[in-house]
C-alpha cells in the first residue's frame, strides 16, 4: 500500500506526508538569534493518515498538521500535532479512509454519511483567547496553544455550524474578527453565504446572509476599515456536474469575476454588484481606501492550474502564473468601474503585509515566489521576495534550484510600531534533504540571505498559511499570556 499512497505530485517530494507527531525541545540554530525576537511561529498543512479512497487527491484534501515554533530567551522549541477532528478520529479507528475528497458524499464510506468533513488544515490564527485551525467548509478547531492538542470545534455558541473562511481578518485597530462562510447550506442548499464580525472578546456581535451567484470557491475576501468585498472567481463546485462524469470543483470558462460590495457595517440588501474579467484569486496582500478608492493588491492570474475547467480539461501551471496585481474598485461608481494593473509580474504565492496594517494602507509585500522551477506549486516554490509597492524595489533570496520555501511572513521586533520594522520568516525544504530549515531574514534586506537558520531535524511537508505572533502581541497576550 506504500508505493500507491505516495505516487502522485501532491504526495511525493516536499509533499510527501510525514504521518508521524514529535516534540523537539531546543532545536539547534545556525547564525545569531535576534534578542527582540520572541513569540510564536504556527504553521498549518495536510498530511494525510490515510490513501485516498478513490486513488486520485488533491493537495488541499489531507488531514491538517500544525507546527510550532516558540522563540523565547534566545532558544527555539518545535512540536507538531494532528488536528483531531472528528473525521481523523473516525478514520484512525477504522485504519483507513472513509470520507470521499473534499468529503464528497458520493464517493464517501456509508458509515460517514451525515458525518462533518473538517480537516483544520489551511490556516492557523490567535483570536478570542483561542488558537484556531481553519479550513473553508467547517467550523474552526480549537487547539491548546502550546501543546496543540485538539480542543473542540468552536460553533460561536451555536451559530457556526457549517463553513468558516480560511482567511478571516483581524483589524489591530478593534481587535475584531471579520470571517465569510460560503455555501452555508451545503452544495444542494440555497447558494447564499455567511457574513460574520466577530468581537474581540470571541463572540459574534453582527451577522449576515448575502446570496451567492454560484457556488463559487471563495477562498478569501477583502476588507478595509469601511468596506467588504466579496470575490466570486470562475471556480464553482458543482455535484449535478459531478453525478454527469464531470469534475466535482472546476473554472468554469467565459464566466465573468463578480463583486459584491457591501458597507463593512452594512447589510445584504446595501451590496452593489460589479463585474470584471474572469479571474483566478485566492489570496491578496492587503485591501484599503484611498481617495474613495478601493485598492486590493492581490495575487491573481487569468486561469488557474488548481482545477480542471468543466470540460476536464486542465490547464498547466506556466499559462496561469500569478501576479501581483492591484484592483481598484469605486464602490459609489458605476457597477462596471474597476481597474487593473500589475505591480510586480513575478510568479508569486501568499503575499502577506504587516499583519498589523491589515485593512490600512501598507507598502511592503512579503512573498514566496517562483524562479527556477517548472511548477511551483508540485515542485516548490524557491524564493522569497519582499516588494515595495511605493517604489517598485525588489528585494529577492534565492534558496536553490529544487528547494521549497512555504509562506513568508513578517515578524515584529519587539516594541516595534513601523511598517516592517523587525524580521520575516519561512519554512524551507532544501532540495534533496531529509531535513527542513525556519530561515529568519531582516525584513527589509532579504538580498543580504537569513541571518539565523533553525534546523529542523526531519522534512517539513509544503504546506499553507502561517502566522508569527510577538509576545507583546494583543493576541498574543489574551491567549497565552495567562
Amino acid at each position: 500500500m506504500a508505493e500507491p499512497f505516495f505516487d502522485h505530485p501532491y504526495l511525493s517530494g516536499h509533499h510527501a506526508p510525514i504521518r508521524f507527531e514529535a516534540d523537539a525541545p531546543d532545536l539547534i540554530v545556525q547564525g545569531q538569534l535576534p534578542d527582540d525576537l520572541a513569540g510564536l511561529f504556527y504553521r498549518n498543512g495536510p498530511d494525510p493518515l490515510y490513501p485516498p479512497r478513490e486513488g486520485d487527491y488533491h493537495w488541499f484534501d489531507g488531514d491538517g498538521m500544525v507546527f510550532a515554533f516558540e522563540f523565547a530567551d534566545g532558544r527555539v522549541s518545535m512540536r507538531n500535532r494532528w488536528v483531531k477532528t472528528e473525521k481523523f478520529e473516525l478514520e484512525k479507528a477504522a485504519g483507513r479512509r472513509l470520507f470521499g475528497i473534499f468529503g464528497n458524499p458520493m464517493t464517501s464510506d456509508p458509515s460517514v454519511q451525515g458525518k462533518r468533513y473538517n480537516t483544520g488544515n489551511t490556516n492557523i490564527i490567535l483570536h478570542g483567547g483561542q488558537l484556531l485551525a481553519l479550513m473553508e467548509g467547517a467550523p474552526p478547531v480549537a487547539l491548546d496553544p502550546r501543546k496543540l492538542d485538539t480542543l473542540h470545534e468552536e460553533t460561536y455558541g451555536g451559530l457556526v455550524t457549517s463553513s468558516f473562511s480560511a482567511h478571516p481578518k483581524i483589524d489591530y485597530a478593534t481587535r475584531e474578527m471579520i470571517n465569510t462562510g460560503a455555501a452555508i447550506h451545503g452544495m444542494m442548499g440555497p447558494a447564499e453565504m455567511r457574513y460574520d464580525v466577530v468581537a474581540a472578546d470571541g463572540t459574534i456581535r453582527k451577522t449576515e446572509i448575502i446570496p451567492m451567484p454560484h457556488f463559487s470557491l471563495m477562498h478569501t475576501f477583502l476588507l478595509t476599515e469601511n468596506w467588504a468585498i466579496f470575490p466570486f472567481i470562475p471556480i464553482d463546485t458543482d455535484l449535478k456536474r459531478f453525478a454527469a462524469g464531470g469534475p466535482m470543483t472546476a473554472w468554469v470558462n467565459d464566466r465573468p469575476t463578480k463583486f459584491a460590495v457591501m458597507p463593512r457595517e452594512g447589510t445584504a440588501d446595501q451590496i452593489k454588484w460589479f463585474e470584471f474579467e474572469p479571474r483566478h484569486m485566492f489570496h491578496e496582500l492587503n485591501v484599503w481606501e484611498e481617495d474613495g478608492k478601493i485598492l486590493a493588491d492581490v495575487a491573481a492570474a487569468n486561469g488557474t492550474a488548481l482545477f480542471p475547467d468543466e470540460t476536464g480539461a486542465r490547464r498547466t501551471h506556466l499559462d496561469t502564473q500569478q501576479s501581483l496585481r492591484r484592483w481598484t474598485i469605486d464602490p459609489n461608481g458605476n457597477t462596471g468601474w474597476i481597474k487593473e494593473e500589475v505591480l510586480n509580474g513575478r510568479d508569486i504565492q501568499f503575499p502577506r503585509p504587516d499583519d498589523r496594517l491589515m485593512t490600512r494602507k501598507s507598502r511592503h509585500s512579503f512573498a514566496n515566489i517562483n524562479l527556477k522551477s517548472r511548477d511551483g506549486r508540485v515542485e516548490g516554490m524557491d524564493a522569497v521576495l519582499r516588494y515595495d509597492t511605493q517604489t517598485g524595489e525588489e528585494d529577492i533570496w534565492h534558496f536553490g534550484a529544487g528547494a521549497a520555501a512555504g509562506e513568508l511572513v513578517f515578524a515584529p521586533r519587539l516594541g516595534s510600531t513601523d511598517e516592517a520594522d523587525g524580521y520575516a520568516m519561512t519554512l524551507v525544504h532544501p532540495a534533496n534533504s531529509g531535513t527542513s530549515e525556519l530561515a529568519i531574514f531582516a525584513a527589509k534586506d532579504i538580498a543580504a540571505g537569513p541571518i539565523a537558520r533553525v534546523m529542523i531535524p526531519f522534512r517539513v511537508p509544503s504546506g499553507f498559511h502561517c502566522n508569527f505572533y510577538a509576545e507583546d502581541n494583543p493576541l498574543y497576550q489574551q491567549t497565552l499570556s495567562n
